[in-house]
């Protein structure tokens, strides 16, 4: 049970993170939004290009590693790596009032808030039950996956890598301004 959920753990991450990376160079708008957002972030304009592509090839990479069982840990040490460099920013972010708006999937328009700790605190959890279940799986030399599970676990983590991409959205309806 361990292995198919490390796995669905690793498929979600490897969703969210490739969507990241593709969302932000999908449009020239889209590059050029979130290379200007880094301001916010102290990035000075000299380094937003080289931090945006850090950024981005840092979620690609993550994507890749998770793909195959052999590097899935070291991609779920980046990602969370990852993901607790993106907390910090968004934080230091709140903590001095400046207003900056969300481009972690491209074109969104929606101010940085409280919300995106949480996104960020969700996903750095499913990240620790994936190094869990993978390390398990490894150590345990777990084998004969039964394709029907992988299939479930797989399909599940999707549409929850959905709902992690569709964050704000949904915030937005629940909690109205």
């Amino acid at each position: 049970m361990i292995a198919y959920i490390g796995f669905g753990c690793r498929v979600l991450l490897a969703v969210v993170f490739f969507a990241a990376a593709v969302s932000k160079m999908l449009r020239r708008r889209n590059r050029t939004e979130f290379r200007a957002s880094l301001g916010a972030f102290g990035v000075k304009p000299r380094w937003r290009s080289a931090v945006a592509a850090a950024v981005i090839t840092c979620e690609l990479a993550t994507a890749v590693l998770l793909a195959a069982d052999a590097t899935a840990l070291a991609g779920l040490g980046v990602g969370a790596a990852l993901l607790i460099i993106f907390t910090m920013a968004i934080n230091s972010v709140l903590r001095q009032g400046t207003s900056a708006r969300c481009r972690c999937f491209g074109a969104s328009t929606q101010p940085l808030g409280r919300r995106h700790l949480v996104r960020n605190a969700i996903l750095l959890s499913i990240a620790a039950v994936g190094v869990t279940g993978t390390s398990l799986t490894t150590a345990l030399g777990i084998a004969g996956w039964n394709p029907a599970a992988l299939t479930v676990s797989g399909f599940v983590a999707v549409v929850l890598a959905a709902l992690v991409i569709s964050y704000d959205d949904l915030v937005a309806v629940v909690l109205p301004r």
